[in-house]
């Protein structure tokens, strides 16, 4: 919990914000600095959290938001363009446009968001206020103070968001709403996971990946940053790309190429995962969209066919093609169905069934390729591992209401 006099440090929140260090490096350096007796900033570098070039930009930043003459939103936002191109503070100040000062914040103590959390007894209006005081001094949005000041996790706020939205499409109800984001409070599963088991909401198949999805599969953008995006969409009703650009995390041709990626995803020319790669190598190399397709190794044409579940489960090691013959039977088995007999065979724990089904749900939707759904999924299997946390190791970010296409 950060304590009270940490609330308003300008440095923190800058850090924090910028995506320069994630609030447990920053508990670390709070730690080190009290039992060093040594400013934050030099800990931090010290430590090697954050380079000295890196610091001196946040510092630059820290000097003109205590001197007024920017406010602590648009400082983060300069940050995220002085760090992701490589510029100084004052370059990428003087390269801002008009678009990244568009967000105007005006919090209130009452919005869609924390009347969700107040009515799931996640937070209370002294929490609400403290946040509201932060938010309007700073310009920064009321859902990363909330977490910021760890009033609320970071995946009950997650929850909120997406049940708000859900509200707003009329997708979901109010009640099952709040009783979505108390459990996702109550057992700290993804809202993803627990909407599939009260029966909430189900995804369909065939969406491909939202816009947010695809930057955050290409590595444009965190967890945390994809909240804060997600909270100025709940609240103002701004398009997903605009926001984006005005927050500072992606620019005008990132935005297009990912929209020009989904018309491609959608008429099946590409699976999600070649789209992605596509998108960070046409930004790193700074290639059109269409010269990073085509340099993509392997190539996205002529595409290539999804796994069967009994292909994933041989391909994975789990199940030898002659137990697979006697499983089916000589049936032709859909994927649950299947999952159960290779649960009821002892082929499968309860725990890998789970991850095997949702395995080939994101290898079906095209998120991940067959080879490494393969080798993911024989991992988790053969030492118990858990998928979220083996995606992440590889280097996988798959959206996790793709997770639960299989019924």
């Amino acid at each position: 919990m950060l304590t009270k006099n940490r609330d308003n440090d300008v440095l923190s929140l800058l850090l924090t914000g910028a995506r320069i260090i994630d609030l447990r490096t920053l508990e670390e350096g709070y730690a080190s600095s009290a039992r060093l007796s040594t400013p934050l900033h030099k800990v931090l570098v010290m430590l090697r959290h954050v380079s000295q070039y890196t610091m001196d930009k946040a510092l630059c930043a820290e000097s003109m938001v205590r001197e007024n003459q920017i406010s602590t939103d648009l400082a983060i936002k300069v940050l995220r363009i002085a760090t992701t191109q490589q510029l100084s503070f004052e370059d990428a100040y003087a390269s801002i446009g008009e678009e990244h000062k568009k967000t105007n914040n005006m919090p209130s103590a009452s919005n869609e968001i924390t009347d969700l959390l107040v009515e799931a007894g996640v937070i209370n209006n002294e929490q609400i206020g403290r946040a509201l005081a932060t938010s309007l001094e700073t310009g920064m949005q009321m859902g990363r103070i909330l977490v910021f000041n760890r009033d609320v996790t970071a995946n009950v706020m997650k929850a909120a968001l997406v049940c708000c939205m859900l509200l707003q499409d009329e997708k979901i109800g109010h009640a099952s709403a709040v009783e979505a984001v108390q459990s996702v409070r109550k057992t700290n599963k993804t809202i993803e996971e627990t909407f599939f088991r009260l029966n909430i909401h189900h995804e369909e198949t065939g969406q491909g990946p939202k816009l947010y999805e695809l930057f955050a599969m290409s590595g444009f953008v965190s967890d945390t940053d994809m909240m804060e995006c997600l909270e100025i969409h709940v609240l103002r009703g701004r398009q997903l790309g605009h926001i984006f650009i005005e927050q500072g995390f992606v620019s005008h041709d990132a935005v297009e190429n990912a929209i020009t990626l989904q018309g491609m995803i959608t008429s099946g020319a590409i699976k999600a995962y070649q789209a992605a790669e596509a998108l960070k190598n046409a930004h790193t190399k700074q290639v059109s969209i269409y010269q990073a397709l085509g340099e993509l190794d392997p190539p996205a044409v002529p595409p290539t066919p999804t796994l069967t579940f009994g292909q994933l489960l041989i391909a994975s090691g789990i199940v030898h093609p002659e137990m697979m013959e006697e499983l089916m039977g000589g049936m032709e088995l859909n994927a649950r169905q299947l999952a159960k007999k290779a649960l009821s065979a002892g082929y499968l724990t309860d725990k890998s069934c789970v991850t095997a089904l949702r395995c080939y749900s994101l290898n079906t939707e095209g998120f991940i390729a067959n080879k490494q759904c393969a080798e993911i999924l024989k991992q988790c299997a053969a030492l118990d591992l858990n998928l979220e946390e083996q995606l992440a190791k590889t280097g996988h970010f798959a959206p996790p209401r793709m997770h639960w296409i299989w019924r």
